[in-house]
């Protein structure tokens, strides 16, 4: 059952792991209260993957009362040559401030991404 997806509203920063290394990300997310999402999602490179060139690509996905946010890609924004969009799948923890899971399309690799600073879910949006 979908959730009210304002809860994930927001900026949200971290890394994922593909097929070259680490990656560093920030995810972007606008939800509604009938629990669709949709945002964009950029990737650029990290202290340890200095030559990952940057990215950036539209999300819409859903968000569900288990806490689960299930993001498919869409259209590019910014596009490296070889390069393709990537899925999230995963769950936002209790305290809205923390998103984790995997990167289908790079073999479940991992993410993880912390809300911005700055940024927290009001719960007068319900």
């Amino acid at each position: 059952m979908l959730g009210n997806a304002k809860r994930v509203s927001g900026r949200w920063v971290g890394t994922y792991e593909c097929f070259q290394g680490e990656v560093a990300a920030t995810l972007t997310l606008t939800g509604h209260k009938n629990g669709t999402v949709e945002g964009n999602f950029s990737f650029y490179p990290t202290s340890s993957n200095p030559n990952t060139p940057a990215g950036r690509f539209m999300v819409t996905g859903s968000y569900y009362i288990d806490h689960s946010l299930i993001l498919g890609s869409g259209a590019w924004v910014e596009q490296p040559d070889g390069y393709i969009p990537v899925s999230l799948k995963g769950k936002v923890n209790a305290e809205f401030d923390t998103f984790t899971g995997t990167v289908p399309e790079c073999f479940n690799a991992n993410f993880i991404l912390k809300r911005a600073p700055g940024i927290h879910y009001d719960p007068s949006l319900n």
